[in-house]
């Protein structure tokens, strides 16, 4: 590659040449195209006079950013030929450490250095993988075209800290099959053939479905993938994929209640199921383990919760939710020594087989009995699960993660499964940035240290040695897309599906499947429930940001289906969220005094009692105007709320303001 010199600005008035890049190397790799690739910035370069500026760690500019100066321009040619199947470019820019100044990085990409456009821009609190996204049209193909590296904020020339060290610039080009909406739809209908594929006609669900059409099931059911499953139903319901899915979750529950004629699961003294079940009958599966399951009964009554949530309506889902919830006791899965451990499994009386500490999926269990209307344990121990502070963290180039130990990470499904699950965890903002940072982390590590040019995603499942918990540092060289989904990195997972043509492979049939570094042929024979409903989760939250956040596990004080920490109005049933005044407060919260006041004249007279006689009667308001009428919240308008809207009647009239008592 030839280096040139170009004029570039620096903070403080002072001038540097820094470095050009050309003539691309155009490395194709299965449908991610290499443009240019940079990862040695050690060649020496003259500085010149009148520059004071100090070098940092590395001896060379353009080795990094602060101390030396606050823009680098790369100049390219791209070749003329550019592929029908091209959707976008893809800068990265690897920056390994990050020093003392803390500042923002804007890329800007275009055709002349006097037309370039904003692509990306990230505030860089921690060492990562700086990824920006450029539209096709952004570049020319068949000329010089130029990426613009800028530091926004930062101090530069003699006496300033450093900044940033990149050990990689690297310009890619997607090329697809799909477009990236195109992708979304179809590997949200492939994740919602899969779930319906483990459903069985007598409402058990396979722990894994086999990929090859032609391999016969052989996998058992399980409670936790009865509980992925309730929710993937309820999440493709919501985007219009599974019209049958509130009938199918009835089933479901019904099932694994024991209330389907010929299937019964067992379940001890204290609830648990019993993990591996046979799908014919129920019963335990021969040659499957023998214990009951814990984090597997608590992913079942979790993905039943948020399924009552969403379907608020349906009288038969709550009744068989509450039996579920009532029966299953999660305080009995807290070791009483108040250590903060709790049960791996347990056996036919609820006693312990083995326990872990904090911190992993198990926090479900804690925040699962928390809601008990007896849970001494867990609130003795509360703080050592479901406080940030408090929890085993360790750090990778500077970007914190959650684990059960601080010389070993954690797999990425820990905080995937908490962040869809459970609000004690996404309403938490600790507890997101700690996601966001082990993603950063994961993508960070298989850059620098598997050499990965775009793929990240360790976590657990099957792979060529049979299944592991992949992690940093302790891994099988297996990447998961379901791991990239589940963060929203959506762009990533399209280069995934470029080096992985949906259409090219039957074992395809399901959506995206785990790849192995070092055997790029390899296709696992069968992919766990879990692995696609992370990925369909991913997919949804990408489409409905919210969705989760209104029906996962949570408490719901109105008991609307819309969760506490979603609702904007938390005290007064208002499942349509109105608000007409777009204040970010519920309609329903915004009733006048007295809410009884429909036409806001201050007043309770024979107007308001006209609109009032426009919502439904025991039935529960269809027009959320209806809940300044609802006087107990509970969803319909009743005798007492009729009762209490009498009493203000009398105490009020035309242009008499309404008694201190009528207030909301």
């Amino acid at each position: 590659m030839t280096i040139r010199r170009y004029r570039t600005r620096v903070g403080r008035g002072f001038a540097l040449w820094c470095v050009a890049l050309l003539l691309p190397s155009m490395i194709a790799r299965a449908g991610v195209t290499t443009i240019f690739q940079i990862a040695n910035f050690s060649t020496p370069l003259a500085y010149p006079d009148g520059f004071t500026g100090i070098v940092g760690v590395t001896a060379p500019w353009p080795g990094e950013m602060g101390w030396q100066g606050d823009r680098i321009d790369i100049r390219f040619d791209l070749p003329a030929n550019v592929p029908a199947e091209a959707r976008e470019y893809r800068f990265r820019v690897i920056l390994a450490d990050r020093f003392i100044q803390l500042f923002s990085i804007r890329i800007l990409a275009g055709a002349a250095l006097d037309d370039l456009t904003p692509v990306a821009e990230e505030f860089i609190e921690s060492a990562r993988v700086l990824t920006a996204t450029i539209p096709l049209d952004r570049f020319t193909p068949g000329q010089t075209n130029w990426i613009r590296i800028q530091g926004v904020g930062v101090a530069t020339g003699a006496g300033q800290p450093p900044g940033v060290r990149w050990t990689r610039w690297m310009l890619t080009r997607t090329d697809a099959t799909h477009s990236l909406e195109a992708l979304r739809a179809d590997q949200l209908a492939r994740g919602t053939a899969y779930i319906n594929a483990a459903i069985l006609p007598n409402g058990l669900v396979r722990d894994s479905v086999m990929y090859d059409p032609d391999d016969a099931p052989f996998h058992p059911a399980t409670p936790d993938a009865a509980g992925h499953a309730l929710v993937g139903l309820c999440a493709a319901h919501r985007l219009g994929l599974a019209p049958d899915a509130r009938e199918r979750v009835a089933q479901i529950l019904r099932t694994y209640l024991g209330r389907t004629p010929g299937v019964q699961p067992p379940r001890n003294a204290v609830g648990h199921w019993w993990h591996w079940l046979n799908v014919q009958t129920g019963g335990p599966a021969a040659g499957w383990g023998d214990n009951y399951t814990t984090i597997g009964s608590a992913i079942f009554v979790a993905g039943a919760a948020l399924a009552g949530n969403y379907f608020a309506d349906h009288p038969e889902i709550a009744e068989l939710i509450y039996e579920i919830r009532e029966s299953t006791d999660f305080e009995a899965a807290i070791d009483p020594a108040l250590n903060g451990r709790v049960y791996l499994a347990t056996d036919e009386l609820g006693f312990p087989l083995g326990t872990l500490p904090p911190w992993n999926e198990y926090m479900l269990i804690v925040s699962l009995a928390l809601r008990q209307s007896y849970h001494p344990h867990a609130t003795a121990i509360r703080h050592l699960w479901l406080e940030p502070g408090n929890l085993p963290q360790v750090s990778y180039r500077g970007n914190q993660t959650l684990t059960d130990s601080a010389t070993s990470f954690a797999p990425a499904f820990w905080t995937h499964q908490m962040h869809y699950l459970n609000a004690d965890f996404s309403s938490n903002p600790e507890f997101e940035a700690l996601l966001h940072s082990q993603l950063r982390a994961d993508r960070l590590y298989c850059a620098i240290d598997l050499a990965q040019t775009y793929r990240y995603g360790l976590t657990a499942g099957v792979d060529p040695t049979g299944y592991f918990a992949d992690r940093m540092f302790n891994h099988h060289f297996v990447l998961a897309p379901e791991a990239v989904a589940a963060g929203g990195d959506l762009h990533t997972l399209l280069e995934f599906a470029a080096a992985q043509p949906p259409e090219s492979d039957a074992r395809f049939r399901f959506g995206l499947t785990r790849v192995s570094t070092q055997l790029p042929a390899w296709v696992p024979s069968d992919g766990a429930l879990v692995d696609h409903a992370f990925l369909l989760f991913g997919l949804v939250e990408s489409a409905d940001p919210l969705f989760f956040r209104k029906y996962q596990l949570q408490d719901d004080a109105d008991r609307d289906g819309i969760g506490d920490s979603y609702d904007n109005c938390p005290a007064m049933w208002n499942p349509a969220q109105l608000d007409q005044d777009d204040d970010g407060i519920g309609d329903a919260c915004d009733c006048n005094a007295p809410r009884f006041d429909a036409d806001g004249d201050r007043d309770a007279d024979l107007l308001d009692f006209a609109a009032l006689q426009q919502c439904p009667d025991e039935s529960g308001p269809t027009d959320e105007d209806c809940a300044c009428f609802d006087v107990d919240s509970d969803g319909q308008i009743g005798a007492a709320d009729l009762d209490a809207f009498s009493v203000c009647l009398d105490a009020s009239g035309p242009d008499i303001p309404a008694a201190a008592d009528c207030a909301p």
